[in-house]
């Protein structure tokens, strides 16, 4: 065949060839089994009782028609990085329960490049609810599944895990098993609630320093320990947890990992001593976790045994709350059974491993609020939960502890006399507090502590409202310009407080997560926060929130808007006030019909960002 003809047929398909498009498929009601069947001719679809075959291509969409439907399993489907196949609610809500007899609510087995979205009506914060499963898990990425980004579902009412993704190793997978790598998983705005376990479980938590789980077969003979398959890339953010039975995001075996912008509360309900954190982050994994907050948890507010974490820019209020953990007194009035509980707490023995690089940690700019004590018993004398804990680091050398805020008052209600320390620089041996106070930080001489500020009297640090949730600073706070610059400067991670604040805005940063916001005379966009910050639904809708500006620029042609990740609204300014330098702009918030998640409140001049900062609103 001529060459010339060659190039010009190449030509043709490059440059002439039809595009295909991509196609949209409805899935009945009755449907439980969906397949994809490379047999069919592309495009053709099959529906056999409860199955049904298809043959689809990257791009393609799978709309769940609205209405309440049997748990549905998803077998090998596979997009292509550029176009995932979709996976969404048609238009109305989709429900998938099985009350009796249920323990998956999706299941997807050996599927890639997949999006699963309940977004597909505007309208709808979560077009897609999975509850009420007497066993076993809401949804589920399993068996060589890889690539996923899943957004808009609510979970509730499960017996164990909200999300699961991983492959566990088998008798009948074992000699491919370890070649496998799951890359590229994203989990966002979603509302997880009310599980019997994990909130998130992502990656296998088998990694045993190294040495693996234990796995036994017959027919053929196999006995080895085999360690987890590798997750590359994982991002966790914008999630809204409340009531997770164990923890409410754990993410073990992975690498490039980002947790941040969640709203965790209640967590570990079940007070199951091993099962207890806001967020875990398991071995060996790398992890940067971020601008969450985590309220009232049984379990520590942050735990982890992974290597080269950073954690920064997180609002931990009251953690540690087990019942389990105080332990019981014996008929001679011994305590016993008491163990510690952290609002920060981290072990490095994963690296008895002697594969893994030693990489240290960095715990920065972090607000963690202790209101109630517990006593724990011999052999330490002392008192908890602590603030953060980093004494078992007995490899990793060099982790830097610094700008952190920490409060242990458990006397809320009035002034505290005596001030204590708080710093301690090992808690190994009996007696190491004596002043019948908890630690702020507890290290020892592998870490590096830099300035942190510790109160154990919440009035004194001049929070803007503690009462009612605010822990932004006043201006008068002690807690302002006292942190390290040099942990600042030139640290992209630290330039930003939880709100999104450049930091330093004064001499120095503050201490904590949240960065005052100086007041500006120059045509700079000046500081702007939100009151109260978070709100829930409930409350917005009963009455208003408040945006304080920093500034008494004049605003010509003022627009307020409020944007979320998928939808923006135009706010109504009700009042308008100038107090001390300040602007002060109040909003109605019961004519918004908005859904939980993190959204930008941004003010206008002439069709300009004037202003702006982040609001969370929560359920």
């Amino acid at each position: 065949m001529p060459r010339r003809f060659l190039f010009f047929t190449f030509l043709y398909f490059v440059f002439f060839a039809p595009v295909l498009k991509a196609k949209t498929y409805d899935v009945p009601l009755g449907v439980e089994w969906i397949r994809q069947l490379k047999s069919l001719v592309p495009g053709q679809v099959v529906i056999t009782y409860n199955t049904m075959q298809v043959n689809l291509r990257g791009g393609d969409s799978l709309l769940l028609i609205g209405g309440t439907r049997m748990p549905l399993r998803i077998d090998d489907l596979y997009g292509d990085s550029l176009k995932p196949i979709v996976v969404a609610n048609k238009n109305s809500r989709v429900v998938i329960t099985k009350p009796i007899g249920g323990y998956f609510g999706i299941s997807f087995t050996a599927c890639r490049y997949i999006k699963v979205t309940g977004k597909n009506n505007p309208s709808l914060a979560y077009g897609i609810l999975i509850t009420d499963l007497p066993s076993g898990s809401a949804l589920s990425v399993n068996n060589y599944s890889s690539n996923f980004e899943i957004e808009g579902i609510e979970i509730s009412k499960i017996y164990s895990s909200g999300i699961v993704a991983k492959t566990d190793v088998s008798c009948t997978n074992y000699s491919t098993y370890g070649n496998f790598v799951m890359y590229d998983l994203k989990f966002h705005n979603n509302y997880i609630h009310h599980t019997g376990n994990e909130g998130f479980y992502i990656g296998n938590t088998s990694y045993a320093e190294g040495t693996g789980g234990k796995l036994v077969c017959s027919n053929p003979s196999y006995a080895a320990n085999v360690l987890p398959h590798k997750i590359i890339g994982v991002k966790v953010y914008e999630n809204i947890m409340d009531s997770n039975g164990w923890d409410a995001i754990q993410v073990s075996a992975a690498e490039k990992v980002e947790i941040y912008d969640n709203f965790i509360r209640n967590d570990s309900y079940a007070d199951v001593m091993n099962q207890q954190s806001g967020i875990m982050i398991g071995q060996p994994t790398q992890a940067k976790v971020y601008r969450n907050i985590i309220m009232d948890g049984k379990g520590q507010g942050i735990q982890c045994f992974g290597i080269g974490t950073s954690i920064f820019n997180n609002l931990i209020i009251n953690p540690g709350i087990s019942a389990m953990a105080k332990g019981t007194y014996s008929s001679s009035g011994k305590l016993e059974n008491s163990v510690f509980t952290y609002g920060i707490y981290i072990n490095d023995k994963v690296c008895k491993d002697i594969t893994l690089p030693r990489l240290p940690y960095t715990v920065a700019h972090n607000t963690i609020i202790i209101p109630k004590i517990f006593q724990v018993g011999a052999p330490y004398n002392s008192w908890a939960p602590q603030g953060i804990n980093a004494n078992s680091l007995a490899y990793i050398t060099s982790s830097y502890f610094v700008n952190n805020l920490l409060v242990i008052d458990s006397n809320t209600s009035s002034l505290i006399s005596n001030p204590i320390n708080g710093v301690y620089a090992s808690n190994s041996v009996p007696n190491y507090s004596t002043t019948n106070s908890p630690a702020f930080i507890s290290t020892n001489s592998k870490s590096n502590l830099g300035n942190n500020y510790y109160s154990n009297e919440i009035q004194a640090v001049t929070f803007t409202n503690w009462l009612n949730g605010n822990y932004t600073l006043q201006s008068s706070s002690t807690a302002i310009d006292g942190g390290v610059s040099s942990a600042v400067f030139g640290n992209k991670d630290l330039g930003k407080d939880l709100l999104l604040v450049a930091r330093p805005q004064g001499s120095s940063p503050d201490f904590g997560c949240y960065e005052m916001q100086a007041t500006k005379t120059s045509s700079a966009m000046p500081g702007m926060y939100i009151v109260p910050n978070p709100i829930s639904i409930n409350a917005l809708a009963q009455g208003t929130f408040t945006a304080i500006i920093n500034n008494e620029i004049p605003i010509t042609n003022m627009e307020v808007k409020l944007v979320g990740t998928y939808k923006q609204y135009n706010l109504t300014v009700e009042t308008e006030e100038l107090i001390n330098g300040k602007r002060i702009l109040t909003f109605n918030g019961g004519q918004l019909p908005l859904a939980p998640g993190v959204y930008s409140v941004q003010v206008k001049s002439n069709g300009s960002v004037f202003a702006y900062a982040n609001l969370l609103l929560i359920p």
